[in-house]
């Protein structure tokens, strides 16, 4: 398989805004749950076990659509294909379609630096990929080959490791573990935007 090329960030930035607007359908289980998180000020509670359902809806929403057919419907459209990074002509394992989804929801404690690593690599893979052993391809040519960027990367990596830090904790704080419960209000006041700036100010 010769004709393969480093996709463009464009087209995996479309690619992952599209997964994010299918996996919309997925969340309609706890739309009253976030119903009434937008449009009160109720509290909010779920049991730890929705919480990891919550948490897992992506990874289970990837590893489906790798099975079936090595792309997500955000990756199928934007013309882009999940392949093994030795042999691209051939089928994914099905430990990558497990280890690569599973890799990213580490994103919980590192947000987007796991995906801003690839800005390291000319092949623009990440960390999910090295583990898994796979690579995302576009089968169009580029119209120049992928640079490498420090400054861009490193800037990225510092933000989103304190970003994904700062959200763990703040999960971790409001989990109620006497009951078994989170107050989802409780995480998304502790997580705000005035909070993080009061923390950078103190810095």
């Amino acid at each position: 398989m010769d004709n393969i090329y480093v996709p463009s960030t464009w087209r995996r930035l479309t690619a992952q805004a599209v997964d994010s607007l299918i996996r919309i359908v997925f969340y309609i289980p706890f739309g009253k749950a976030f119903f009434t998180l937008a449009f009160t000020d109720d509290e909010v509670r779920i049991s730890l076990g929705h919480l990891l359902v919550l948490f897992l809806i992506p990874a289970i929403y990837e590893f489906v659509f790798l099975v079936l057919m090595q792309a997500t419907p955000g990756k199928w459209l934007m013309g882009l294909k999940v392949v093994p990074f030795s042999n691209p002509a051939e089928k994914l394992h099905w430990s990558q379609c497990v280890l690569r989804p599973l890799t990213e929801r580490l994103s919980l404690f590192f947000s987007w630096a796991i995906y801003a690593a690839a800005f390291f690599r000319y092949d623009r893979t990440h960390v999910a990929d090295w583990v898994a052993e796979t690579r995302v391809v576009q089968f169009t040519p580029r119209p120049k080959r992928a640079d490498i960027r420090w400054f861009l990367g490193a800037l990225l990596i510092i933000f989103y490791v304190y970003d994904g830090m700062h959200s763990a904790r703040s999960t971790l704080q409001t989990i109620d573990w006497e009951n078994h419960e989170i107050d989802l209000r409780a995480l998304v006041d502790s997580d705000s935007v005035s909070e993080m700036m009061e923390e950078y100010e103190d810095l």
